[in-house]
């Protein structure tokens, strides 16, 4: 056989393609799931965070070099925050409608490609749109991993994976890895580019991988491979209006394929699947508390150092090793106290699980009560002018180890709950996109900004020391909302059970002459024909979600 330069060009796109039909004449060997996980579900998050580090590292060396202005150096460290905030939302939706493994391809692609491109500018708009690019395609990885671990993990590896992939472990140990290598190299006379062209290194060599699993490996629902068989087998697919018409009509007993998968969400719009979202109380009630945890965390990452340095006048190389030390042993602790508690789907499952997140939380209001009494102790002997008292600041640091330790040990569990509240797979997509969307605004964006606005607030009628105290308060409040999002998350469990129950029970009867599709709430907009007029009428069906 004569050789054919070709085919080597083909190559890699036989490989990307696979994601969508795979590839007949070369099958792909089966990866163990634990390798997936360990590779992608981790290994890449940890090595995106690690770009979040590396910048906090450098901004003395990316400053000196550019010639930057505070507010633009701080920008630059945002910009992928806002990338990740807004792309949420819209890998959500795409993986309704793209195969995982193409955009998991083309998502890690961009972001090497990116933080290579990174490591050699100059430029400061070239180097704000490199990070946008690395964070928008930074949030792809954060809405697929809880995604394909919920798709993939036993129940008892369920909270262990989740912990360690999306409770904030691999982004820990990303963002501090970052930051020693990052600090190290620019410390001993490197550019602060060199930091970033190991991050886009590994990252490439982790794209690779991607390339060779297998597409089913890499899927995110269980009736994936069913839905497709299903729609190949029909010759003519159903137009969104004529699939609105049967529903309309009731028409669903005499077309099989509307009950066994022929209504699928991407003949649904964005606003409907909104509409769905909105009223699945569980889920809005679960993607805020998850917020809340990430608030409290980024908000004490944001003060913890300035705050003892201003009130206790304590050095700044011992404030940062309290940090590192109060946060690293608590942290642990939370995350393995979450991931040694037991997950079951069913709905006493649920009410287990949220039970347990709530305790969570009180010990976060219960180490918030201890150090916001130490801090106002503290400001009491300061406006007496007597001598910082270290008594109180070891009850103030004693109260945020155990704040600590409940809000590390959310997250993980918290995520189970939201991802798993959206009974429908390919909604479900959709909506732990915008959890996450939900999640990085008011969370780890609002967790430094809203404290930082309450200091600018106070500045011309408080001292510095009293704004500083103020604002952790405000900061640790946000244990307290938590506690009463997931009581209220309870409350639609018991709610959602119980009209469960009801619904089941009418159908069984057929009194009601009303359908459940997949136990969401389904409501769509039928057309009728009232003269030349199209008049738009809505249909519910009953649904647990919205009781």
């Amino acid at each position: 056989m004569p050789f054919r330069p070709r085919l080597l060009l083909l190559l890699p796109l036989n490989l990307v393609g696979a994601a969508g039909i795979g590839t007949g004449r070369a099958a792909m060997n089966l990866v163990p799931t634990h390798v997936i996980f360990g590779l992608f579900c981790v290994g890449v998050p940890i090595f995106m965070a690690y770009n979040g580090g590396a910048t906090a590292a450098t901004v003395d060396a990316i400053q000196s070099e550019g010639g930057w202005s505070p507010a633009g150096i701080g920008l630059l460290g945002a910009m992928d925050k806002i990338g990740m905030t807004v792309s949420a939302a819209f890998w959500g939706y795409m993986l309704q409608r793209t195969p995982a493994k193409t955009l998991l391809a083309l998502g890690v692609g961009v972001n090497a490609s990116s933080v290579l491109v990174f490591s050699a500018l100059k430029n400061p708009y070239l180097m704000y749109l490199s990070k946008l690019l690395i964070g928008f395609t930074e949030g792809l990885q954060w809405v697929w991993a809880p995604l394909w671990i919920g798709r993939w993990a036993t129940d008892s590896q369920l909270p262990v994976w989740m912990n360690l992939s999306s409770g904030g472990v691999s982004a820990g140990i990303g963002a501090g890895l970052g930051t020693c290598v990052a600090g190290f190299s620019t410390s001993h006379g490197h550019s602060y580019g060199w930091s970033f062209r190991i991050e886009g290194i590994v990252l490439a060599v982790l794209w690779l991988g991607f390339l060779f699993i297998d597409p089913k490996q890499l899927v995110i629902r269980k009736d994936a491979d069913r839905d497709r068989e299903h729609r190949e087998k029909k010759n003519e697919r159903l137009s969104p209006m004529k699939i609105l018409h049967r529903i309309s009509s009731r028409d669903l007993d005499e077309e099989p394929f509307l009950q066994n998968g022929g209504v699928s969400i991407q003949d649904v719009s964005v606003t409907d699947q909104l509409t769905l979202l909105w009223g699945n109380a569980l889920f809005c009630r679960s993607a805020l508390a998850y917020a809340c945890a990430n608030f409290v965390v980024a908000g004490c990452q944001f003060l913890w150092i300035r705050l003892f340095m201003e009130i206790w006048l304590v050095p700044k190389d011992v404030s940062v090793l309290s940090f590192l030390l109060v946060t690293g042993a608590a942290g642990a602790l939370g995350v393995a106290a979450s991931s040694c508690h037991s997950v079951t789907h069913d709905v006493q499952g649920k009410l287990k699980t949220l039970r347990f997140i709530r305790k969570a939380y009180l010990c976060g209001v219960l180490g918030s009560a201890v150090a916001s009494l130490g801090v106002m102790r503290q400001l009491s002997h300061l406006s007496n002018g007597e001598d910082p008292d270290y008594w109180f600041l070891a009850l103030t640091q004693a109260g945020g180890f155990i704040v600590i330790i409940g809000v590390t040990a959310v997250p993980g569990l918290i995520q189970i709950i939201c991802n798993g509240s959206v009974e429908n797979e390919e909604l479900r997509s959709f909506g732990t996109g915008l959890a996450q969307g939900i999640n990085n605004f008011l969370g780890f964006a609002m967790g430094p900004l809203v404290p930082q606005l309450v200091i600018d607030g106070l500045d011309d009628y408080t001292t510095k020391e009293q704004a500083l105290g103020v604002s952790f308060m405000t900061v640790l409040s946000g244990t307290l909302v938590g506690v009463v999002l997931t009581t209220l998350a309870l409350c639609a469990v018991d709610v959602k059970d119980n009209c469960s129950e009801s619904t089941q029970g009418g159908n069984s009867s057929g009194t009601d002459g009303e359908t459940r599709l997949d136990t969401e709430t389904w409501s769509v907009s039928s057309t009728s024909m009232a003269g030349s007029d199209m008049a738009l009428t809505t249909r519910t069906w009953p649904s647990a979600d919205l009781c």
